[in-house]
């Protein structure tokens, strides 16, 4: 993957909580929102919102709609706005697709949230994405019963159901958003169908395991082989890409989800076994990537390469490691002279992105 693809992804996980909290604001700031109303029957509540149109999207749709993850669409060009939705084996899962497309909608008719978008190196296409799967879980699912249920801190595959069957107007996708925005470090959360293909992933890494990819020679599925019939199955294993074995080694737990499984699967400190805990900033096999705003460098680094202070490495690009002074909020651009946002800094001190290019 190219370097600036998986920076534009990790980053936008990383803002995608703040940035689906505005989002939560500019929806409720409008005209017949409330939550608990949407939140009862989303579909319903969208065929009835003078905002948008919502039409069966299996008898309008061409390949070239294309765009989501989800099998929904989107099209804001159009008067009033379309959200299109494809018919799915459950309702649940049209509920997700409706609220990822309508996520689409409330972040284009936002101009803060439209402005912050186009300020991203990629154009604020991942970070689009990814907050529309956010905002979905986050309308569907109230906050009192995932933090009941999931409790704080990385949550078990068999809580992640759980929580699914608490509430019947959520898909999987959902709560599988849900689970995973709790997690620290390097993780997965899957929906792995009766056949052992994904339906859905979601992750905190640049790279997930593919949606339809075949997962069955994974130790998770083996262990699902093994014991049919259990509440809940564990190994510990990699994932499959590209019908290859790769990347990191996980904790990994499955639990039955109607036809399929939830698979939870984190690098470190998870609650159905003894994890080793993995040094924080770590995350990509042997190099490290530069977590400052304006550099995203990978690099390489030893035990002596490491900050005293916070045990980050110190990046070879910009010199700063994790304690370093944040970018000011602030900065006016010695080359175009435009006054420039902190996150428009780049590895050259007084430089915007844009003219460091």
């Amino acid at each position: 993957m190219p370097e600036s693809l998986r920076s534009a992804r990790i980053r936008a996980r990383l803002a995608a909580p703040s940035h689906v909290d505005r989002m939560i604001d500019s929806f409720l700031t409008r005209e017949g929102v409330a939550l608990d109303k949407v939140r009862r029957n989303p579909i319903e509540w969208l065929r009835q919102w003078p905002e948008v149109e919502l039409f069966d999207l299996e008898r309008s749709r061409t390949a070239s709609d294309e765009r989501c993850d989800v099998d929904g669409l989107y099209r804001g060009e159009e008067t009033p706005p379309r959200i299109g939705v494809a018919y799915s084996e459950t309702r649940q899962r049209m509920n997700f697709t409706a609220l990822h497309e309508l996520g689409h909608h409330v972040q284009l008719t936002d101009e803060g949230l439209v402005d912050t978008l186009l300020e991203r190196s990629d154009g604020g296409r991942a970070l689009e994405e990814e907050a529309c799967d956010a905002f979905a879980a986050t309308v569907l699912i109230p906050e009192a019963a995932a933090s009941a249920i999931l409790g704080e801190r990385t949550p078990s595959a068999e809580a992640v159901a759980q929580l699914w069957r608490t509430l019947r107007t959520v898909s999987r996708s959902a709560v599988a958003m849900r689970a995973r925005s709790q997690i620290e470090g390097d993780a997965h959360v899957l929906v792995l169908s009766s056949n052992g293909d994904v339906s859905f992933a979601t992750s905190n890494t640049a790279i997930r395991p593919a949606r339809n990819s075949d997962q069955k020679t994974t130790a998770i599925w083996e262990a699902i082989g093994r014991e049919q019939g259990a509440t809940a199955v564990t190994a510990r294993g990699q994932f499959a890409y590209n019908s290859v074995l790769a990347g990191d080694t996980y904790y990994m737990q499955a639990a039955p989800a109607g036809s399929g499984y939830i698979v939870v699967a984190a690098t470190e400190r998870v609650p159905w076994t003894m994890s080793v805990a993995r040094r924080d900033g770590v995350p990509y096999g042997r190099s490290y990537l530069c977590v400052h705003l304006g550099c995203s460098a990978e690099f390489r680094a030893g035990p002596s390469d490491l900050c005293v202070v916070c045990g980050s490495p110190h990046c070879p690009t910009c010199q700063r490691c994790e304690c370093s002074v944040a970018a000011p909020a602030e900065f006016q651009c010695t080359e175009c002279f435009l006054l420039k946002g902190g996150s428009q800094q780049s590895s050259t001190a007084g430089v915007c992105i844009d003219c460091a290019v």
